[in-house]
Parts: structure tokens; sequence; C-alpha cells
């Protein structure tokens, strides 16, 4: 009965051939004409290369049924063996890049596989064959690329659809397609003996051992058969599986379709919650939708599907939402937007557009207008800001805006514009009394701005008459200096004048004695001169800042007090620095001067009001540091007690007697070394003495 069997199988090798090709080439077509696009699985991008081989594969067992049928020649067999090896090299490529997607065990096994299993494994491999084939020309074995590329492409395939199924097992379990990954893992694994070991016999181990005539023999069935078998088992397994892209398909349809219902079920309820005014209308301005917040107009929302815009727009503001009468008039490009403008830009929107919404109007009432009392609340400011005509594609979701820059040209199909109306009538109140208010506040500031001017200049002549009261409150003490300073020289004119007379009577006068006496009285009275002029420069108020040098107006006052201070027992010491030629400042020299007076003379006061007559000693220094030129005058005169030291610098503050000090001195000398000079000055006690120093600023 085997016998027979086989007998029958060998007569009808032709319709296995036929049936093992078409096995091939339905998996490869199925594979190839299945919808992958967009597909999560991550061999999807392989799948082509075992499409390929079942395509390639299943042609080549189609001419070995036309070798069967018709017989064989050389240009066929060449035919023949390109499509064997080819298909191997598909199956080769499919199995290496499977096992390389497959291998997710631990970081090492996927390091071994990028070192191991690269694009060279494939190159080597398809080499070789080819090597093979040139040194056995002409005859054309296939046994090199059933060895090479035929067992390894086999096995790495059955070891790929194994694994991959493990890989991403999370997502392949809810199909069940589990038995499928597995058959066809086994499939492969026997093709890669029964495809890839029994070759045709040749005189090389193992093919002269294990072939095609002694599979026969032991077996009694032709190999070519269960090869058959195989491949309609491959084809099955993988038309199964192919299943899992149908799945996605749907899976995603699913998903999409219940996010799109979640995302509908969101707008609504936004929609119907958000305060304001959410509308659609159509190209004429007739609303198509309009949410809940309409109530506030007293309106429900079916109430106005159906009506144009204009019903809820106040009669002088209708111009601006008509698409009949914004169009046929050209906009101003200054003026404010309307709904439908032809200076939109590509988008199509409209922003800040201010219109009177009046609210339902009940029967019998008179028409409202914007000139309306807007407090009543009949009428409110609406902010409408919209997305201008448009239409929706259906399929992609997507706004195609219709109509061109200038002119709306609306399709056939229904086109719209949504937008939102904001409630700002509160806000309109607010920014008129906010106008108002900054109104008021420009107006405020600018008096404000008048009176602190006024001020300021009332403060400096203030300031100046008190520098001046304050030069004439010592003009008693300048006069007594003048007194003692012209006391000498007239002193020394009268004994020229004595002298003079006793010449005479003895005789003793001639051209000599005469020049000798003129030129003494003429220094004298120039001396005279001199310090009637420096007590006049003095007391005149500066006219204009000048450049002048600390050190020459510090000696100046030096020179008018020197010997009135003698007089007192007080020393007066000036330390003028390493460059006084260098201290120099722009400013007001008279003020300086009048200034240095004061200190000098708080100084001297200190000294005097001492219970015990003692040597006095006033040191001034000028120095210079950072930038600054600083001024230093200290006295040997008690000190100033705590209590009052932060109080001397404040007008009518002294601790003189009423009818000998004003209170002015300290206060006018601060005031015109911080408000005319620009610097700063300070007080500190020393231990038995005060100090007080002057800062100024080095252009």
């Amino acid at each position: 009965m085997i016998l027979e069997l086989t007998r029958m199988i060998g007569d009808n090798m032709d319709i296995v051939f036929f049936v093992y090709g078409l096995s091939f080439i339905v998996m490869g077509l199925a594979i190839a004409l299945q919808p992958k696009e967009g597909s999560a699985f991550r061999w999807t991008g392989t799948l082509w290369l075992l499409a390929g081989f079942g395509l390639l594969h299943g042609g080549n067992e189609w001419l070995d049924m036309w070798v069967i049928i018709k017989g064989t020649n050389t240009t066929l067999d060449f035919i023949r063996w390109c499509c064997l090896a080819g298909s191997y090299v598909f199956l080769f490529e499919f199995g290496r890049r499977i096992v390389r997607v497959s291998v997710v065990d631990s970081p090492s096994c996927q390091v071994m596989a990028a070192k191991y299993m690269g694009w060279w494994l494939t190159a080597g491999a398809v080499g070789t064959v080819l090597f093979i084939a040139i040194i056995s020309a002409p005859k054309l074995d296939s046994a090199a690329a059933r060895y090479i590329m035929g067992f390894m492409g086999s096995f790495m395939t059955a070891y790929g659809f194994y694994s991959y199924y493990r890989c991403d097992k999370k997502m392949l379990s809810r199909i069940n397609v589990k038995k499928y990954f597995f058959i066809t893992s086994a499939a492969f694994f026997i093709y890669s003996i029964l495809g890839g070991l029994v070759v045709n016999r040749v005189d090389f181990f193992p093919a002269d051992i294990l072939n095609t005539d002694s599979f026969l023999k032991v077996v009694g069935i032709p190999v070519q058969v269960f090869r058959a078998g195989i491949a309609a088992v491959l084809a099955f397994s993988i038309i199964n599986i192919l299943k899992i892209f149908n799945w996605e398909i749907t899976y995603s349809q699913k998903e999409n379709l219940l996010r799109l219902q979640a995302s509908e079920e969101r707008y609504r309820t936004l929609l119907e919650t958000i305060p304001d005014i959410v509308y659609m209308v159509d190209k004429d301005g007739i609303f198509t939708f309009v949410n809940n917040a309409i109530t506030m107009l007293g309106y429900e929302p079916g109430e106005l599907l159906g009506q144009h815009f204009s019903i809820i727009v106040s009669p002088e503001d209708v111009g601006l939402v008509s698409r009949s009468i914004v169009l046929s008039n050209r906009t101003d490009p200054n003026s404010p937007p309307k709904l439908f403008d032809e200076r939109r830009t590509g988008a199509r929107c409209t922003f800040g557009l201010e219109l009177h919404i009046v609210k339902k109007r009940h029967k019998g009432s008179s028409v409202i207008s914007a000139s309306s009392d807007i407090i009543v609340g009949e009428v409110i400011v609406g902010e409408i800001n919209s997305s201008g005509v448009y239409e929706i594609n259906e399929v992609s979701m997507e706004k195609e805006f219709s109509g061109t820059l200038g002119l709306i040209k609306p399709k056939k199909t229904a086109g719209g514009s949504t937008g939102v109306i904001r409630d700002i009538t509160v806000r309109k109140r607010e920014m008129e009394q906010l106008r108002m208010s900054q109104q008021m506040m420009e107006e405020v500031a600018q008096n404000l701005e008048k009176m602190v001017h006024e001020e300021i200049r009332n403060k400096l002549k203030r300031e100046q008459i008190l520098v001046q009261q304050s030069k004439l409150a010592t003009m008693g003490e300048m006069i007594t200096l003048i007194a003692h300073q012209w006391k000498q020289p007239l002193n020394v004119i009268s004994l020229i004048a004595q002298d003079l007379e006793d010449a005479y009577e003895y005789e003793g006068v001639d051209r000599e004695y005469i020049n000798k006496a003129v030129v003494s009285v003429l220094e004298q009275v120039e001396f005279m001169t001199k310090t009637v002029d420096d007590f006049r420069s003095f007391l005149s108020p500066s006219k204009g800042k000048v450049r002048f040098s600390l050190a020459k107006a510090i000696e100046e006052i030096l020179f008018m007090n020197e010997k009135m201070l003698k007089r007192k027992d007080i020393t007066i010491l000036f330390d003028k620095g390493d460059s006084p030629d260098n201290y120099e400042i722009t400013g007001y020299p008279n003020e300086f001067k009048h200034v240095i007076l004061n200190l000098i003379n708080n100084a001297r006061d200190a000294i005097l009001s001492l219970a015990e007559k003692i040597e006095g000693i006033i040191n001034i220094s000028l120095t210079k540091k950072d930038n600054k030129l600083i001024i230093t005058i200290s006295d040997n005169g008690g000190g100033i007690p705590p209590d009052i030291i932060e109080r001397i610098f404040e007008p009518y503050f002294t601790t003189k007697p009423e009818q000998e000090g004003t209170g002015i001195g300290l206060y006018m000398s601060m005031t015109i070394i911080e408000s005319r000079l620009g610097g700063r000055l300070t007080v500190r006690d020393i231990g038995g003495g005060a100090e007080l120093r002057i800062e100024l600023h080095v252009e």
C-alpha cells in the first residue's frame, strides 16, 4: 500500500509543486496587501521581506512544476536558481531583523544581537553563496543556497516568531494569536530542516548522506510533499497572524470614537458652563448654534436658531455685523473691526469688535438703541472675537477657509463663523471711570508740579535770604575785624606823619625821605583797601558757579581772622595737603567762605566758652580721597554733648544765650554744602573737642 501511495504521489508531483508554490504566493500576497500603515507593532517594517520570500519562493516552486511538465533547459535552470537563492536572501534578512527586534531579555542580549546580527551577516552569506555558484558554474546547484541561507534564515525566522510574541505579549495576548505564532515558529523550524538540510544529492558532506533520495528511500514519500504541507501551514498561520493589524485598526477606531465622544462631552460641558456667549453663524449671519449663556439676554438657545445675528444687536450697530453692508463698502484701515471685514488675515479672524447687545424685548416694549441708558440693564456692551467664514472638512476635521481677501466668495457647502461674545459693560464703565480719574489725577499732578516748582523757588529764595541774614548777623564781628585790621596801618601812617613834622623842623626832609614816606603810606593804604575789598567780596552773594581753589578760599578767611584769634590766644593750624593747587571745584566761592567762617567761629566760641581758660587750637586739613575733597575743622573746645549732637544742624537751635546766638549758622552751613555745592557736612565728637567734616565731589 505504501508503494502504491508513493507511486501515486510520484505521478502527481506537478500538483504537489503547484500547491507548494501557491501556498507561499498566497502568504506573500496576504502580507503585501494587508494595510499596515501607522501600526504600532515593531516588526511592521520588516514584513515586506517575508512577503518577498513567499512570492519568490512560490514562483520557484511553480518553475519546478513547469520543469516536470515541459522539461528543463539551461536558461530555466538559471532562473530557478535565482528565484530560490533570492527568496532565501529575503528570508535570511527577515530572520536577522526580527531576531534583533525581538531581543528584549536584557541589555547584554541586545548588545550581543547588535554585535553579531548586523547587516554584514546577510552580506557575508550572499557573498559566500555567489562565490560557490561562480566556482561551480555552469552547474548551478541549490545545495549551497539551502545550507547557508535557507537553513539559517528559516531557523532565525522560527526563533524570531517565538521571541517576538514574548516581546509584544502584552498587546498580542488581547488578540488570541498565540497559537498561530507558535505554529509559525514550529513550521519554520521544520522547514529549516526539510528545506535547508534535505537537498539534492551532491558529492560532498552532508549532501552525499542527507538528501532528497535518501529521504525518499527512508520515508517512502518525497520531501517536497512535506515541504508543500509546511508551506500550507505557514500560509494559514501567517494569514491568521495578520489579523493583528485588522484588530489594531478596529481597536484604534474604537479608541478614537471613545476619545471623540469624551471630547464632545467635554466640549459640550465646557460650552454650557462658559459664562460668555459662544455662537456659530452661517455665511449669511444666521445663528446655527448658541450656548446656554445666551440666557443672560433673556433668550433660550432654541429661540435664536435660524435667526439673523442682528436680532441681538442695537440698530445703530447692525452695519457692523451684516455681511451685505460690510462688503458693499470699502472699510477704512483705521476704523474699528467688523464681523465680515475685508481687512482680515488668512485666519479670517476678528478681534475686539465692540457692539451694543440688546436684551430680549417683550411685546409692546419700544425699540432700544445704543443711546439707551446702559445702567437700566436693557443694553450691554459686548466684545466679539470670531473666526471668520470657513468650512469643515468632514474627513480631516480641519477648517477650510473659503473666499479671498477683500471679498468673501463662499462655496456651495455651508460655511460659517464661530465667535465669543463677552459682556464688558462693567469693564467699559470702570474704564470710563478710570479715564476720568486719570484725567483728574493728571490735572492734580500738573497743579502739584506747579506748586512744587513754586515751593522750590521760594525755598531757594528763603535760603538765599538766610545766607544773607547769616552774613549780616556776623557784620558786627566783621566791623570789629576791619577795625582791628586797620588799627596797625593807621598807627604806621600816624607815626610817618609825626616823623615828617620832626624831620621838617630839623631840616632832614629831602627827596629820598619824601619818596620813602610816600611808599610806606601807600603800602598801608593798599593793605587797608585790600581788607575792605576782601570783606566786601565776602558779604556779596555769588552770582554764578566759578572754578575756585579751596586752599585759597580758606586762606582768605584765615587772613581776616588770624589776628583776632591770636588776641584770644587761639592758634589756627592749616594743613593744605600734598597738592593744594589741584584742590579745585566748580561752585560758589563766597558761600563756601561763609561756611568756613561759620565753622571757625563755632570752634572759637566753643573754646572761649570753657570755664577754664586754655590755649585754643583749631586744626584745618585739606585732603583728597576716592575722588572726593575732604575739609576737616577740629578744635579742643570740650566737644559736643551726646544729647544734642543730632540737633546742631536744626534751624534756630543754639546753646548760646538768646542775645549771643541766632541758631542759623550751622543750619545754613549744611544747606549751602548740600544744596549749593552738592556735598555733605557731618559732625562727630573726638573727645575733648568736635570735628566737622565737609566732603565735596571732584568733577
